[in-house]
């Protein structure tokens, strides 16, 4: 079969593996060539200001209108078209594209689009300082390096470039020094887990970095068996551990007058056979065994709900003196009994029912003496 000819699809089962590579290629380039005569059109719109002659918001939304296309196809078509096509000055006289290194490549039907995205992003993110000359070869690079790598390995060459020609990297504004942005949305789903997304500024970027470096090495079993986690999963379980360490290190903030706490309703057999849904605080549901593992090596303060929801009774997270109850212990013995300040204290409680502290009725004197005034 003759390169060019029309083949229809009956009849590509009958094409040997390289006529099919041939045909792939020849056709992925005509469709190349005329994305430029769309690129070209796009820029006479914006040129002529056509959008808003026809009833649009502006050129975007005519391309997002008249081709159905995402606002982010729409916009990369746009600045394609921008960098890459002739540009009429006001004079009317006609100026040669942004790039046009890059432009006379995309006529030869030589970049892919993704291609094309890569080196406009690259070069038109170098800083202002650098020279035009620099901004040339920088440009003529990427679309030699287009001919041997794909759009992730032409921007790994534009990182090499920015690290080249701008070393230091942007300059930080007075106001990005004083509050560095960082952001983080979370989202719950119906099944409880929580998604998340968002940026870190270079500082804090680094530390969330090294913090889970050494978390997420990967850890080959006890049998030698490699590690079968993906960098991303090795990634989430090092978050987790993170998080575990933090929780344990009794240095969060307190809220709700308490440190940091999970309150959670289920009922004693849910989490004795099991089966249900536990609820916490938060909402998003959580399986009876994995109350079971957060159960683990935590404090748990059981509390007693009626038919109608009202606590009956709230436990304590420890059966032991508390710091308040041993003070307001000692200060109402010494009052009691004159003697009392003798005793060691810390060693025990009363039973006396005049207390201030309710907390106090549950404790009962240790020493002899008081053992035998109770007698």
């Amino acid at each position: 079969m003759a390169a060019g000819d029309e083949v229809t699809s009956p009849e590509l089962w009958r094409c040997d593996p390289d006529e099919l590579g041939e045909l792939l290629q020849e056709k992925e380039k005509a469709v190349w060539l005329l994305q430029v005569e769309v690129l070209d059109i796009v820029a006479a719109i914006h040129r002529g200001n056509v959008g808003k002659t026809l009833g649009h918001r502006n050129t975007l939304g005519m391309l997002q209108d008249l081709l159905r296309l995402s606002p982010t196809e729409a916009f990369r078509r746009y600045k394609r078209a921008l960098n890459l096509c002739p540009s009429q000055a006001l004079t009317g006289e006609t100026l040669a594209p942004t790039l046009s290194i890059a432009s006379e490549a995309m006529r030869r039907g030589e970049l892919a689009d993704s291609q094309i995205d890569t080196i406009v992003g690259v070069v038109t993110r170098l800083p202002a300082r650098v020279t035009i000359k620099d901004r040339e070869e920088a440009e003529a690079s990427l679309v030699e390096h287009a001919k041997r790598y794909t759009a992730p390995g032409l921007a790994k060459v534009g990182r090499r470039i920015h690290d080249h020609l701008d070393p230091d990297g942007p300059a930080p504004s007075e106001h990005e020094n004083e509050t560095p942005r960082r952001e983080l949305s979370l989202h719950t789903g119906t099944d409880g887990r929580l998604n998340f997304s968002g940026s870190f500024d270079s500082e804090t970027g680094t530390l969330f970095s090294e913090i889970l470096s050494p978390l997420a090495k990967p850890r080959p079993a006890e049998n030698g068996t490699p590690d079968q986690r993906s960098v991303s999963e090795r990634n989430g379980d090092a978050l987790a551990e993170a998080l575990n360490l933090i929780a344990d290190s009794g240095k969060l903030p307190i809220q709700g007058a308490e440190r940091p706490h999970l309150t959670i309703t289920m009922t004693w057999d849910m989490l004795r056979d099991r089966l249900g849904v536990a609820y916490p605080h938060s909402g998003a549901p959580i399986s009876p065994e994995g109350v079971r593992r957060l159960a683990c090596d935590a404090d748990i303060i059981p509390m007693v709900l009626g038919s109608d929801s009202v606590p009956l009774d709230v436990g304590r997270n420890e059966r032991l003196i508390t710091p308040a109850l041993r003070k307001a212990l000692i200060a109402r013995e010494t009052k009691a009994a004159p003697d009392a300040g003798d005793h060691p204290a810390g060693r025990g409680g009363t039973t006396c029912s005049t207390g201030p502290m309710v907390g106090i009725l549950a404790l009962r004197i240790a020493c002899s003496c008081a053992i035998a005034a109770i007698v």
